[in-house]
């Protein structure tokens, strides 16, 4: 991802908007920086706007702003989730405490829109505001419906929609909108960010339970533990005969005690392989919502980064 155009100049911006801040903060939000991870929120912004011609202003401030977005809710959902590794790097909250996490978090949200507002980039930042709003609804339905087994498929896609669809839709309808894009053709990418974001994060969630934690950079199996409910334990449930079983574990707090069981359990019943061709499913609609686009360079990028979500392991 880091070798798509403009993404340098994308680094660059988030360095820049470092300047002026205190010591400390500064060397936290660069250790985040550097610490990286894939880029795919500005990577989506950038070949989405350059599906449109040239690379312009506005969608390097606004992949900057996306990504900042993004860092700042890592930082918030590692206090959530009280993770003391993110990408094989102590957390923020592991090294810095709660208070200074948070507040980084802060910190970095009130600098994508600082960005955004400073470059009138008005109708992005609306999108953006939706896209965290969601976020945040989404973490507090995650979090009242902890060890929930009764919830439905159509709880779970909302959930994963507002945790992850959300962003990568919001990136993408930003490097459309940078572009001076149609309206059609920002409704496309908003539906192609949201089929990627289901994609993604079911890999995800299938990645919990088949990972390397030393690919992964954090613990295997927490969502399980936490309680967060996904799409393999929801497609287990679903079948009659393990759903009283895996009641009774729940109810019991018996979790960590049975989680090798339960991994052997979703391996035996291919539930897993169910799981990877939901994902399957949505990386079509995703590249589908694409087929009106004009065909180019950038939109058969961003047809790969749909295929990769697939074969990803971390």
């Amino acid at each position: 991802m880091k070798n798509i155009i403009g993404m340098s100049l994308v680094e660059k911006e988030l360095y820049n908007i470092l300047k002026g801040s205190h010591k400390n903060t500064s060397r936290i939000c660069k250790n985040l920086i550097v610490s990286g991870g894939k880029r795919i929120r500005p990577a989506l912004v950038l070949c989405t706007s350059q599906c449109f011609g040239k690379l312009n202003k506005e969608a390097i401030k606004g992949a900057a702003a996306c990504e900042c977005i993004h860092m700042a809710s890592l930082v918030h959902d590692d206090i959530i989730d009280e993770s003391l590794m993110r990408r094989n790097q102590p957390t923020v909250n592991a090294k810095r405490g709660n208070y200074t996490a948070v507040l980084v978090g802060d910190y970095l949200f009130a600098k994508a829109f600082e960005i955004l507002s400073k470059n009138n980039l008005i109708r992005s930042m609306e999108v953006v505001v939706d896209a965290i709003s969601k976020m945040c609804d989404g973490e507090i339905f995650q979090a009242e419906n902890k060890f929930n087994l009764e919830q439905t498929n159509k709880d779970y896609y909302n959930r994963i929609y507002q945790k992850t669809g959300v962003l990568l839709s919001a990136c993408t309808q930003v490097g459309a909108i940078s572009a001076n894009a149609q309206e059609e053709e920002i409704n496309a990418f908003k539906l192609y960010g949201e089929n990627l974001g289901y994609a993604y994060q079911i890999i995800d969630d299938i990645l919990d339970f088949t990972g390397d934690e030393k690919i992964l950079g954090k613990p295997i199996g927490a969502d399980l533990v936490e309680g967060n409910i996904t799409l393999p334990i929801l497609k287990l449930m679903e079948q009659g005969k393990y759903k009283d079983w895996l009641k009774e574990i729940f109810e019991k707090g018996l979790i960590k005690e049975k989680y090798n069981g339960i991994i052997k359990l979703l391996k035996d019943s291919y539930v897993l392989e169910e799981s990877y061709l939901e994902a399957e499913l949505c990386v079509k609609k995703a590249k589908g919502a694409l087929s009106s686009i004009e065909d180019s360079i950038y939109k058969e990028l961003l047809l790969g980064i749909a295929d990769k979500i697939l074969i990803r392991k971390y």
